[in-house]
Parts: structure tokens; C-alpha cells; sequence
């Protein structure tokens, strides 16, 4: 399994876009894909067909936050081999509210392996798209990844 970040600090570069597309055109070759939608903004749940106004406990800063597993805040879009968790606006107050966890750099990346070693769930990619800024979500982020894709 590779995961990869889709990641700029500067908005407006397509990041949102090659992560619909590249998961779109992934999922058409019978590879298995999960979105993490890791921007507060939560375009790329809108993009393939979620809502960004759902209760925030069943999005990445529920898994986040400890409240939730990340098996339980997987959603199914309506593509075929393509699952996202999505995230809204609620993701933006994480930095302060982690803030005096010295690890919390490696909050996502300790999830996502719980997950990956535990469950009967396998994906070939995990994209994860990243907010237009070098904050803690990107840098939880890099530290998940196997791999980096900087749109310019």
C-alpha cells in the first residue's frame, strides 16, 4: 500500500484536483482507493459527492480527536473502489486543541497504522489531500506519507 500527500502551502495549484482525479482514475483500474480529505475546507469531499456539514465525529477530526476509529468514519462514495473520509470545518480548531500534545505530529500516521494492521480492509493508495498551509494537518500529513505529489 502506498500512501500519498497531495501537498502546496499555496492555494489555487489543482492539490483538491489531483486527488479526485487521481483516485477517480485509480479506482477505473480496479485499484482499491481511500480519500483522507485533511483540509478544513472539505473540497475534495464535496468533489466526490459527500457532505462537508456532517456531524464532525464521523469525519478524519473525529479519529483525530480520539472520538471515533478511523473504521468507523469511512464513507463509500459512488465510485466503485473509491472510499473517503471526509472532514469539514472543524478540522481548523486541531492545532489548538492538541496543542500541548508533544506527539501530535504523529497522530494520524499512529491511526492509520492501528487501522491498516487491524482491520480486513485493504487499499492499494491512500491519497490524502492537504490544506493550502504548512500547518500541523500538513505535517501530519508528511510524517503518514510514503510518497509526496506537489501540484504547480
Amino acid at each position: 500500500m502506498k500512501i500519498i500527500s497531495i501537498i502546496n502551502q499555496k492555494g489555487g495549484v489543482g492539490k483538491t484536483t489531483t486527488v479526485i482525479n487521481l483516485a477517480a482514475g485509480l479506482a477505473k483500474q480496479e485499484k482499491k482507493i481511500l480519500v483522507i480529505d485533511l483540509d478544513p475546507q472539505g473540497n475534495a469531499t464535496t468533489g466526490l459527492g459527500l457532505s462537508n456539514l456532517e456531524d464532525s465525529s464521523n469525519t478524519i477530526y473525529g479519529v483525530l480527536n480520539g472520538t471515533k476509529p478511523i473504521s468507523k468514519v469511512i464513507k463509500q462514495t459512488n465510485f466503485m473502489n473509491l472510499d473517503i473520509i471526509t472532514s469539514n470545518v472543524d478540522l481548523s480548531g486541531l492545532e489548538v486543541e492538541t496543542a500541548h500534545d508533544n506527539e501530535r505530529a504523529f497522530i494520524l500516521k499512529n491511526k492509520l497504522f492501528q487501522y491498516i494492521n487491524n482491520s480486513s480492509e485493504s487499499y492499494d493508495y491512500i491519497l490524502i489531500d492537504c490544506p493550502p498551509s504548512l500547518s500541523l494537518l500538513t505535517v501530519m500529513a508528511l510524517v503518514s506519507s510514503n510518497s509526496l505529489l506537489v501540484p504547480l
